[in-house]
């Protein structure tokens, strides 16, 4: 400090704020400017201080410059400010507990196997092979909302174990007799799935061949052979199904 007061970078060090700060809060009125030396030079004095350090305390507990300019005006109740802050203050903690819920969802699914976020294998009979860790995981952002919660509810459907199981010992080479079988099998899971889907369709950032190419890298010919007959089954029997309405 000299005999004639601080500098501006003096004035921001004292208050813990930043020179910038000090110049903002200028431009916008919230503090008032200092004299100016004879050299031209601001020269803040304790009043500034006391009211960055003011302004500073109000800030760090929620308050926007506005209400602190109301406050100084008078213009508004404190007890209005202080509800207003607790409401703010609440809808943030209920965001936060939104974050947290989902941080534990993802950092859960990442430990426990790659899984997406909002996949919760706790409790569940199914089996969930490395594939359909893959197939969720990519599946999950390429297709639209109502078309994942099928997969997800496909994959962690328990209608048949073995069937899964043996669609995962699958050989490339199996004959087309017992894929056909095969199909029929897993149809429980899907037709359970189905239900879930809702009506109207929606369009997903994934394209058809962008999904083609995802499969093709996850299963080999002969599974993907077993899962198209499997839509194709249910296919046909929505299709039988409205018609008979």
């Amino acid at each position: 400090m000299t005999a004639s007061g601080w500098s501006t970078a003096e004035v921001a060090r004292l208050a813990g704020v930043s020179v910038r700060t000090v110049r903002y809060y200028h431009e916008v009125g919230i503090l008032e400017n200092p004299r100016r030396l004879s050299n031209g030079y601001k020269s803040y004095d304790v009043t500034h201080l006391i009211r960055l350090l003011r302004v500073r305390r109000l800030t760090g507990i929620g308050l926007t410059l506005e209400q602190v300019r109301a406050l100084d005006s008078r213009a508004v109740d404190v007890d209005d400010v202080v509800h207003s802050l607790e409401d703010e203050i609440s809808a943030r903690i209920a965001e936060l507990r939104t974050i947290l819920q989902s941080l534990r969802s993802v950092v859960t699914g990442e430990i426990r196997g790659g899984l997406p976020p909002g996949i919760d294998l706790s409790g569940i009979g199914a089996r969930i092979t490395k594939r359909d860790e893959a197939t969720l995981t990519v599946l999950d952002t390429l297709l639209p909302e109502q078309q994942r919660a099928g997969l997800r509810q496909w994959l962690t459907t328990s209608c048949d174990s073995a069937a899964d199981d043996e669609f995962e010992a699958l050989a490339e080479d199996a004959g087309e007799d017992y894929r056909g079988e095969l199909a029929k099998r897993m149809l429980p899971a899907a037709r359970a799935a189905a239900r879930n889907r809702q009506k109207k369709q929606q369009s997903g950032p994934g394209s058809p061949r962008d999904i083609g190419i995802a499969l093709n890298g996850i299963y080999h010919s002969a599974q993907i052979d077993v899962l198209i007959r499997v839509a194709t089954l249910l296919e046909d029997e929505t299709e039988e199904s409205q018609s008979d309405r």
